[in-house]
């Protein structure tokens, strides 16, 4: 019975997944020129297909990049975008105050909250190699969140080993492979159903929790907070079964997450690799297996039509490590992860 209760909450958190998704596209509309909405909300409504980024850039059609079977496609709009509509765009993002927002701003981007964060390009103002601020913007990249898609529950049962242990989960790919989308799905399955862990997601620029307000997750969100610091303040104040977030490899992270690891609180991250060997070349991140802060590697990688991960053991890293093999892990062992319709 526990089982079939968990199942259809998380099958009633997908749907909710999905529905938030079409309505990212809508939250954005509002904030662009009106031939540009008129024509996206046409595109969405016929195409069927996905759109992941808007790209904005001065003096220049209008692009986006799309989910397809066939995999990731740019098309070109019929839109153009004059170099002077950039700047009140972004000013209309920042609810008017450019000013409030100057510090994120300073970073490369914008959140509009719900998980769509906005890149920005432009001229530097920089001193002694620090950057002051962004100026003469030239171009806006509107990034909008994938939907959520539930694990095979054989690896969500891993997962939850693995973490029963006290062993983190570092989930890897190259660039826009769904990574994210892995961990934002991970955050509401493990703190709902019959039995939730408490989770504290790591939510640094905004992207992993924007379903996180649901009354049935036992979720705590840190917004804006720098990795490392959340990480330090989840452990010491918010008792977590599990933290979460994304995109790990600075020193100042590592530190963090062995003080947790020390204080017996597993991580679920993500980090930038094509293979297992790659990943761990990288110091920082091979310091993190030497002691221990990992316990499942998830390979993940966009297919026709879905997803599919390689899912490998801390013991089946190794092996991989002291044979000197370097082969691509998606080819070993491959287990599907995400389904997708």
């Amino acid at each position: 019975m526990a089982t079939v209760i968990l199942q259809n909450k998380l099958n009633r958190s997908v749907e909710q997944g999905s529905r938030a998704e079409g309505e990212a596209l809508f939250r954005v509309l509002p904030f662009l020129p009106v031939g540009l909405a008129s024509e996206l909300r046409d595109f969405a409504s016929v195409s069927g297909r996905q759109i992941e980024e808007i790209r904005l850039r001065g003096g220049r059609r209008v692009y986006l990049t799309v989910g397809a079977r066939e995999g990731k496609k740019n098309i070109i709009l019929e839109s153009f975008i004059g170099a002077g509509e950039l700047a009140p765009i972004l000013k209309q993002m920042c609810g008017g105050s450019l000013y409030s927002y100057s510090e994120s701003i300073i970073k490369g981007f914008v959140s509009l909250g719900g998980g769509i964060r906005v890149g920005v390009c432009g001229r530097a103002a920089t001193e002694s190699g620090r950057i002051l601020g962004i100026y003469d913007v030239s171009s806006l990249n509107i990034r909008l969140p994938c939907a959520d898609v539930p694990l095979d529950e054989r690896v969500l049962s891993r997962i939850r080993r693995s973490l029963r242990l006290g062993e983190g989960v570092l989930v890897y790919s190259p660039p826009a492979e769904g990574k994210t989308t892995v961990l934002r799905y991970l955050g509401r399955a493990l703190s709902c159903g019959a039995s939730p862990l408490r989770t504290v997601i790591v939510d640094t620029r905004e992207e992993l929790a924007p379903h996180a307000v649901s009354s049935e997750l036992s979720a705590d969100v840190l917004i804006g907070y720098p990795k490392a610091q959340g990480i330090a303040i989840a452990t010491a104040f918010m008792n977590p079964e599990v933290i979460i977030c994304d995109e790990i490899g600075s020193e100042d992270d590592v530190s963090a997450i062995c003080e947790a690891q020390n204080c017996g609180v597993p991580l679920i991250a993500s980090a930038h690799g094509e293979s297992v060997g790659a990943l761990l070349r990288r110091p920082s991140l091979r310091s993190l297996h030497d002691v221990r802060a990992f316990g499942l590697y998830l390979g993940v990688r966009i297919s026709r039509g879905g997803f599919d991960c390689a899912v490998h053991s801390r013991k089946e890293v190794e092996d991989i490590l002291e044979g000197g093999r370097s082969s691509d892990p998606y080819s070993e062992r491959n287990i599907p992860l995400l389904t997708q319709a």
